[in-house]
C-alpha cells in the first residue's frame, strides 16, 4: 500500500484532495495533519506548486467537514446508533458532549477543528443539533485556515531543513573524499621517498 507522500507525488493535486477527503472522514491510514505536513514538504521540494496545493488542501478540508455535517443533519440522532458512524460518535460520547455543545457551539466547533481526534465528532454533532449551515461554514473556514497554515508551514520548514541537512552531508562527503585523496597522495609520496632513501643507502 502506498503512503500519503507517494500518492501525492504520483497523482499530484487530485491525490492530495482525495487523501484529505479520506482523512477528514476518519480513515485511520490517512490523518489530515500528516497529509498537510507532507504537502508542505513537497512544496519545499518543488514537486507541487504552493498556490494550487494550498487552495486544493483548503477546499478538501472544508469539503470533508461539510460532508460530515450534512450526514449529521440528514440522519439526526439516528446516526449515533449507525454502525458506519459508531466509531466516530458513539452514544456515550454523544450524550456527554451534547449539552456542552448546545451552550458553547461556536467555541467547540472552532476548537474541534483545531484538535486532532475530536474533529469528526464535532462536525457530526453540528449537523445533528441543526447548527445553521452558514454558521458552520464560517467557523469551519476559519478553523481550517488556521490548521492549514500551521501544518503546511511546518512541513515546508521541515522540508527545507532536511534539504539543508542533505546539502550539508553532501559537502561533508566531498570534504572527506578530498581528505582521503590528499592522504593517499601523501602516503604515496612518503612511501616513494622512503623507497628512494633506502635505494640511495644501498648504492652508497
Amino acid at each position: 500500500m502506498m503512503d500519503s507522500y507517494s500518492i501525492i507525488e504520483q497523482f499530484s493535486y487530485p491525490g492530495l484532495f482525495f487523501l484529505l477527503i479520506l482523512g477528514g472522514l476518519g480513515v485511520p491510514f490517512f490523518p489530515e495533519d500528516l497529509i498537510l505536513i507532507a504537502c508542505g514538504v513537497m512544496i519545499s521540494m518543488g514537486i507541487i506548486k504552493p498556490v494550487p496545493a494550498v487552495l486544493i488542501s483548503y477546499t478538501g478540508l472544508i469539503f470533508s467537514d461539510f460532508m460530515l455535517y450534512l450526514a449529521g443533519r440528514k440522519f439526526g440522532r439516528k446516526i449515533v446508533t449507525n454502525r458506519r458512524f459508531e466509531k466516530i460518535l458513539s452514544p456515550s460520547k454523544f450524550f456527554l458532549i451534547e449539552k456542552k455543545f448546545r451552550r458553547h457551539s461556536t467555541l467547540i466547533m472552532l476548537l474541534g477543528r483545531l484538535l486532532v481526534g475530536f474533529r469528526a465528532q464535532v462536525f457530526l454533532l453540528s449537523g445533528i443539533t441543526k447548527v445553521s449551515m452558514a454558521k458552520f461554514l464560517i467557523i469551519d473556514s476559519v478553523g481550517s485556515a488556521v490548521v492549514l497554515s500551521i501544518m503546511v508551514t511546518a512541513g515546508y520548514l521541515g522540508g527545507k531543513f532536511l534539504e539543508s541537512v542533505q546539502k550539508g552531508m553532501l559537502y561533508i562527503e566531498y570534504i572527506i573524499g578530498f581528505l582521503v585523496v590528499i592522504a593517499v597522495i601523501l602516503m604515496i609520496i612518503y612511501l616513494s621517498y622512503k623507497y628512494l632513501t633506502k635505494s640511495n643507502n644501498k648504492i652508497q
